[in-house]
């Protein structure tokens, strides 16, 4: 059995997943993850914000690499409960906001940002970029990883089981041209790059065998205009 989740109730849903997100097996997580580690963004000494932070994953991991402080932002507050039991570092803070109507920046702006398996969900992600250039410092680098539109494009999507029924959230596909110029409407020079399923990644994530060969993760870098 299975039901579609429609954009309006996509918070909702994500509160609804919070207490299993973690432990189910996810591997566009699981691949993400993989991206980050062996391509991680620097951060030794930055002031990071995470845009649809979750529960909280990256958060340690950042840290740990060196980040001076972490502001995760999320619009479920049951995903951020998660993240809030998660993390007891002192560096990082957590702010319930929905990202389709981002807040003024909270203080200085940021060195560094993150957004990743978000902009699936945002039909429209120029506004989100142009609101996150005004949280970030000139020169500040956004590092974006979301799930190639090639596999939402073929059916792919965000879902999780709950009470034996499958939720599939609405899904937009995002093509990485559209997304360069969105960004530098918003003020960004920006480069993608696509990471497929073989070699190492595959590897790591045995579940992407399903797509090997093919595209799975979308990796865009983004520099904010000095």
């Amino acid at each position: 059995m299975s039901a579609s989740i429609d954009v309006p109730d996509t918070l909702a849903a994500y509160d609804r997943w919070a207490t299993h997100y973690d432990t189910d097996d996810n591997p566009l997580v699981a691949a993400t993850g993989w991206v980050l580690a062996h391509a991680p963004l620097a951060v030794a000494g930055a002031r990071v914000v995470e845009l649809g932070c979750g529960t909280g994953r990256h958060a340690a991991p950042l840290l740990a690499a060196g980040a001076a402080a972490y502001l995760g932002v999320d619009g479920s507050p049951g995903m951020l409960a998660q993240a809030h039991a998660r993390v007891a570092d002192p560096r990082a803070a957590w702010l319930t906001a929905d990202l389709a109507a981002l807040p003024p920046c909270p203080g200085p702006g940021f060195d560094r940002a993150l957004i990743v398996l978000v902009l699936e969900h945002i039909a429209a992600p120029a506004p989100l970029f142009a609101a996150l250039a005004g949280w970030l410092a000139p020169g500040a680098v956004l590092r974006i990883l979301e799930l190639h539109p090639a596999r939402i494009a073929a059916g792919t999507a965000a879902h999780f089981i709950d009470g034996g029924v499958e939720h599939r959230f609405a899904s937009f596909a995002h093509a990485p041209a559209a997304l360069l110029a969105d960004l530098a409407t918003a003020g960004f020079a920006a480069a993608a790059h696509a990471w497929c399923a073989e070699g190492e990644l595959l590897a790591a994530v045995p579940r992407l065998a399903k797509h090997a060969g093919r595209p799975v993760v979308l990796d865009v870098t983004a520099t904010r205009a000095p």
